[in-house]
């Protein structure tokens, strides 16, 4: 997880930078999604995903979604027309139904696409 590949993704893990991100972050909505961002030179990318306890209760819906997210994440940047960037970013999952790769991929690609755009 590690490695020092150019696409590399981390967690976003640190209470303190999830607070920073959400308070002085740049918003984006595409439903289901909403996207959290912000551009830090120099530190790579980092992601986070969560769904909202309300919206699903059972603990197992909740880690397939973010699962699903991860996932979704690797494979765009995975793909040969990727350009990576960098910024810290935390995607939430708003709608009530459980969602497919297909739905996950249709909201993630624009997201991205306008945070590649703020660099």
């Amino acid at each position: 997880m590690f490695s020092k590949r150019r696409t590399e993704i981390k967690r976003l893990k640190s209470k303190q930078t999830i607070e920073s991100l959400f308070s002085e972050g740049t918003h984006f909505g595409k439903e289901p999604i909403k996207l959290v961002c912000d551009t830090q030179k120099g530190k790579g990318l980092a992601l986070g995903f969560g769904v909202s306890k309300r919206l699903f209760r059972k603990a197992v819906d909740r880690n397939k979604i973010k699962r699903l997210m991860r996932e979704q994440s690797r494979i765009i940047c995975s793909d040969p027309l990727y350009t990576p960037f960098e910024g810290n970013g935390f995607f939430v999952y708003n709608a009530q139904e459980l969602p497919s790769l297909d739905t996950i991929e249709k909201a993630m690609l624009p997201l991205l696409k306008r945070w590649n755009d703020l660099q």
